[in-house]
């Protein structure tokens, strides 16, 4: 029943006893897969789980693993939900600023100004992200020289190693913005929320950051509001409402949270 409720790009997650949320990523493919085995080993029935977003990244020690870190992901889910008491809906990906970045690189031959955006974009890691998929880092900067038809056919190229990638496709384009339990006591954002609007008005903020740098004041009658990235690279940190699980350069943060906000429990991979 709970899936004909859900907001397109809100998700509910139920009523619950305890939810798993997981920090960016940051396309360390390895340390993800030694999280996800903690989790699975500490996983109960009716548990929830929410990765936060930036599950792509920009390149570490000149490589970069973020499609692996998104199979990585996959498979926890497939895992996560193989039991008889869960299913689809008890796992959400929200949208992080990475995944925006590579989302709107589809988008780019009706930009109004290519040149600018792709510049700007690759300043934040799109291209190594775009050659984890086996795709040329020059080729949105050089599309962007050549005009509309060549941005389309870089944006058809980019399409198609989504595509050709077991459920990447699927995932980059069924991002929420946001998930919450069934009460809205307990919030999860990807990096930043607007304080002076309700859930539903939420936006580009929630990715790229803004009004989340207080963890002590409170959003609405939010007891718990959680996000995954830090865009400022501050890093883990805990405030009387809200807490943010960025490891920062140290592999990846999860937490465990009861349906109350109560921190239960924090694991690293």
């Amino acid at each position: 029943f709970r899936k004909f409720m859900q907001n397109l790009s809100l998700h509910n997650l139920g009523p619950y006893e305890r939810v798993w949320v997981i920090g960016a990523v940051k396309g360390r493919a390895s340390s993800l897969k030694a999280l996800a085995g903690k989790i699975l080993e500490k996983q109960k029935l009716l548990d929830r789980l929410v990765f936060t977003g930036n599950i792509l990244g920009p390149s570490y020690e000149g490589e970069n693993f973020s499609a692996k870190a998104v199979d990585e992901a996959l498979l926890l889910r497939s895992n996560f939900i193989s039991n008889y008491a869960s299913d689809i809906d008890d796992v959400v990906f929200l949208r992080g600023q990475f995944e925006e970045l590579l989302d709107k690189a589809r988008q780019l031959h009706i930009s109004p100004n290519p040149k600018e955006l792709v510049e700007w974009m690759y300043s934040r890691g799109l291209d190594s992200i775009l050659s984890s998929y086996g795709i040329s880092s020059n080729l949105l900067t050089t599309a962007a020289k050549n005009g509309a038809l060549a941005l389309s056919r870089a944006s058809v190229s980019i399409q198609e190693a989504l595509v050709n990638k077991n459920g990447h496709y699927k995932y980059i384009s069924s991002l929420k913005r946001l998930a919450y339990n069934e009460d809205r006591s307990v919030l999860v954002v990807s990096a930043g929320l607007a304080k002076d609007r309700p859930l539903e008005a939420q936006s580009d903020e929630l990715w790229w950051g803004g009004g989340f740098s207080n963890l002590d004041e409170p959003y609405g009658t939010i007891i718990r509001f959680i996000r995954g990235f830090d865009p400022e690279g501050k890093g883990l940190a805990s405030g009387k409402f809200g807490i943010t699980l960025d490891s920062g350069e140290e592999g990846v943060f999860a937490a465990l949270f009861s349906s109350d906000g109560r921190l239960l429990e924090t694991i690293q991979g």
